[in-house]
């Protein structure tokens, strides 16, 4: 009988995170990961995670009982691969790491990916294929919407709204009961005061708009430094 499979989608430093985050969980997972454009490294690094390569995203064609996680820190990128992969009716995995603090009462839809050091208050609720990286903390009753991204030692206040595809970089700080909108972007470091409207960026202390850098094929802000 053969072991279940985890199929990751993506080859980079996330993707290696990923691994061991469902390791951490679940020991007895077989490891593959897709990707359109590997480089050499990332192959030789993926395969000392014991992932094995299945080629390109739109070419693998899962196996009976596969499950998939996207481990791509790009919001953008990441939802447009979601969507094509539930047309293919593909199973999406929940992955939370051992040493994450996950309460009974928070709710995950597929995809959340939960890194180690996290800490998830009561009442939370993840849309799908979320990222919640290393050390970050959400407190209670705050919504996440699908695909955003919080970065490692984000902190999120209590009863805070997360637009779809909004992108919190590391060490940023969001008070309590605000609203962040669709793509927004929190630079680095940043203590959110006030609501962010959709598709803008905010940077300093406190957060004030910035003009992204680049912005997505939908016109929503592109963050500034994705993992």
């Amino acid at each position: 009988m053969s072991l279940p499979r985890l199929v990751i989608i993506g080859a980079g430093g996330f993707a290696r995170e990923t691994a061991e985050i469902a390791r951490s969980a679940r020991p007895e997972l077989a490891l593959a990961f897709v990707d359109d454009a590997p480089t050499e490294d990332a192959l030789r690094l993926m395969a000392l995670h014991d992932a094995a390569y299945l080629g390109a995203v739109n070419s693998w064609q899962p196996s009976p009982g596969d499950t998939c996680v996207i481990a791509i820190g790009d919001p953008g990128a990441r939802a447009t691969i979601a969507a094509r992969l539930t047309e293919q009716a593909v199973t999406f995995a929940v992955l939370v790491h051992a040493d994450a603090t996950v309460t009974p009462s928070a709710v995950l839809e597929p995809g959340v990916i939960v890194a180690p050091g996290a800490r998830v208050s009561a009442d939370v609720v993840f849309g799908g294929h979320v990222h919640v990286d290393q050390n970050a903390t959400i407190g209670h009753d705050t919504r996440v919407r699908a695909h955003a991204r919080l970065n490692p030692a984000a902190c999120v206040s209590g009863t805070v709204t997360i637009g779809e595809r909004a992108y919190i970089s590391a060490g940023a700080v969001v008070l309590q009961g605000l609203t962040l909108g669709r793509g927004s972007v929190v630079g680095a470091g940043a203590v959110v005061t006030r609501d962010v409207p959709e598709g803008s960026t905010v940077v300093g202390v406190p957060a004030r708009r910035s003009h992204p850098v680049g912005c997505t094929s939908d016109g929503l802000a592109r963050p500034q430094d994705p993992t």
